[in-house]
């Protein structure tokens, strides 16, 4: 069972330091943040030096960004498609993490071609790359695609796709059944919990550490196991109050957190 820390949980700490965290937590690896590495040329590349094989599953990430009518803005993804995919193959990450754009005012039928354009060019851009993609729907209220049931629209039929679950997203859409979602084609869970507030004014700064909130984590994670799913997970929160924390006592407690999930058969 792999477990691996965001870096979005302690995102004011340089990536070299992160990888160096998350292994005295007792974390596999971890998800690079593309805010780091794409505006520090320097953290890059002491990233590619420190980096060791299996340490990164991902690069988090691309947008799949759209035009007001809802059709894919194609030269924007190709733009930044470029960075991104030579900053995974610099710290060899594994997979290409993509999120649907928060556009009010489309709705997901709108949306979903647009979206379904932009992971195929990304699917096709990152094969060249050696690196997978793995879209996550985002349960922000303002996203077209911010359900189990609309990501599963949006990849059906997409071969070469896999789906990332965000249990944070999961709650704000509205904790809806996985009965329909392909478990199957998850490549990662992210672990999280949230205050409580309506769900649909859950935002990522909200996050708390698993176990300090509402979120029926317990439920999540054993309907993905009654499903086959093991893993992997990664604990990921967007919390300012924790960027301003010791990171190595933020991850320590995460992963503590973590251990208190029943996310391996006992």
């Amino acid at each position: 069972m792999a477990r691996y820390l965001n870096g979005a949980t302690i995102m004011t700490t340089p990536t070299p330091r992160s990888l160096e965290i998350a292994k005295e937590a007792g974390f596999d690896g971890i998800e690079a943040r593309a805010e780091r590495l794409l505006e520090d040329a320097d953290e890059l590349r002491q990233t590619s030096r420190a980096v060791r094989a299996g340490n990164i599953w991902s690069l988090n990430g691309v947008r799949i960004t759209l035009l007001p009518d809802g059709s894919l803005d194609r030269d924007q993804l190709s733009a930044d498609l470029d960075p991104r995919l030579e900053a995974c193959r610099a710290i060899g990450a594994q997979a290409l993490l993509a999120v649907p754009p928060r556009l009010g005012g489309v709705d997901e039928a709108t949306a979903r071609a647009g979206v379904r354009e932009g992971l195929e060019l990304a699917r096709d851009r990152a094969g060249e790359a050696g690196v997978s993609v793995a879209f996550e729907f985002l349960g922000f209220f303002d996203c077209p695609i911010r359900t189990p049931a609309a990501a599963a629209r949006t990849v059906d039929g997409l071969e070469g796709v896999n789906l990332v679950l965000d249990s944070c997203h999961w709650h704000a859409s509205g904790s809806a059944s996985l009965d329909r979602f392909p478990v199957d084609r998850l490549a990662m869970v992210h672990l999280n919990d949230a205050p409580p507030k309506p769900p649909p004014e859950v935002e990522d700064a909200d996050r708390l550490l698993p176990g300090l909130g509402v979120i029926r984590l317990s439920a999540l994670i054993e309907a993905l196991r009654g499903r086959g799913y093991r893993g992997p997970w990664s604990l990921e929160t967007f919390n300012p109050e924790y960027w301003a924390e010791n990171p190595s006592l933020v991850a320590q407690r995460g992963g503590v957190a973590l251990d208190a999930l029943p996310l391996q058969e006992s």
